[in-house]
């Protein structure tokens, strides 16, 4: 008896998710479908009733988690779109985003893994920045005259703070790396 739609859509989530997580902590050559599948728990010839091979699994996990992310989360109605914006970037660039963010961002965890890939990988890539600047884009907009181009050195700061942050070994460093990121974007987002 074959699975439901419903069935097939769960359990194409929880392969997105799983290949995410491994993909953004191990990279692209060091992650098997057999290790993704495990995670998801479920079995290796179910992946191909859902992808058509591991590096169209990799963009498309990619693809995925502007759905999954923090960023992606729905500005509860009690806040504006300053203060939630700045509560945005205070969950992006902070310890628990480069410690035990799940997923994890694949643009600050990934940018050097992507450039390897795939022109399918890198569009995904690209895709997903472009809405991160649109939704921040989207709510500069109500209270800030920041144009495009602040909007994406802010991002593009964002990004690197993250991945250079997850690097450094002294923890202090990592803080403050991350504080002064938080700072200078909320300024140049006009949200400071």
């Amino acid at each position: 008896m074959p699975y439901n739609k419903a069935h097939k859509a769960q359990s194409r989530v929880r392969i997105l998710k799983s290949a995410m997580r491994l993909f953004t902590h191990k990279g692209f050559e060091n992650t098997s479908i057999e290790e993704v599948m495990a995670d998801a728990e479920l079995t290796r010839g179910a992946f191909y009733a859902h992808f058509r091979s591991k590096q169209d699994l990799y963009a498309e996990a990619i693809a995925s988690t502007s759905i999954f992310s923090v960023l992606a989360q729905s500005k509860p109605d009690d806040l504006d779109d300053k203060a939630w914006l700045a509560q945005l970037l205070g969950a992006y660039l902070s310890p628990a985003h480069i410690h035990k963010a799940d997923p994890p961002c694949p643009l600050a965890f990934l940018v050097t893994d992507v450039a390897l890939r795939e022109p399918a990988s890198q569009q995904a890539y690209t895709d997903v920045y472009l809405k991160m600047n649109q939704l921040i884009r989207t709510y500069t907009r109500h209270f800030s005259r920041c144009d495009q181009e602040t909007v994406m050195a802010v991002t593009a700061m964002m990004i690197g703070g993250v991945a250079v942050a997850r690097t450094l070994t002294d923890h202090k460093s990592q803080n403050q790396l991350l504080k002064s990121c938080r700072q200078m974007a909320l300024q140049l987002l006009g949200a400071g």
